[in-house]
């Protein structure tokens, strides 16, 4: 088995890691529009590499997979392979969150100065929801 990654695998990691829960491996094909063979040869060489867990279950009274992700573990493989798990539009949506961004006070934030981003209620806002989120992603991937 192969321990690079494919096209396959590298676009079944990524459909993957922005689950916000399991899925049965049945359903992959699917909700992906793979074909099956590809997404059965994927998971097990991604399973080997351990970037993903399948667990025996029956779904529609049929043998299957429940398939979890370690997003971590994917997010620094992708960038190995000059991936990421965001597209363009996501990563500039993430930016656009900043409230940093679009301040009035930018020119005059500075730590020590009247605008200080230590205390700014919107930075530290932002920041815990961010936090939060990531911890939250990192817990559901775990399950």
């Amino acid at each position: 088995m192969s321990k690079s990654l494919n096209k396959y695998d590298i676009t079944l990691l990524k459909w993957l890691s922005k689950l916000s829960k399991p899925v049965y491996q049945n359903d992959i094909p699917k909700l992906t529009g793979l074909d099956l063979k590809i997404v059965t040869k994927s998971l097990y060489k991604l399973e080997k590499m351990n970037l993903v867990e399948r667990k025996p279950a029956v779904h529609n009274k049929r043998r299957t997979y429940i398939v979890s992700v370690d997003v971590d573990k994917v997010s620094k493989m992708l960038e190995e392979y000059g991936e990421s798990l965001l597209t363009l539009s996501e990563l500039f949506k993430q930016i656009e969150e900043i409230p940093c961004i679009s301040c009035q006070f930018i020119h005059k934030c500075y730590e020590g100065g009247f605008y200080d981003p230590i205390y700014c209620s919107l930075l530290s806002g932002y920041l815990s929801r961010y936090s939060l989120s990531r911890k939250t992603l990192q817990q559901v991937s775990k399950h």
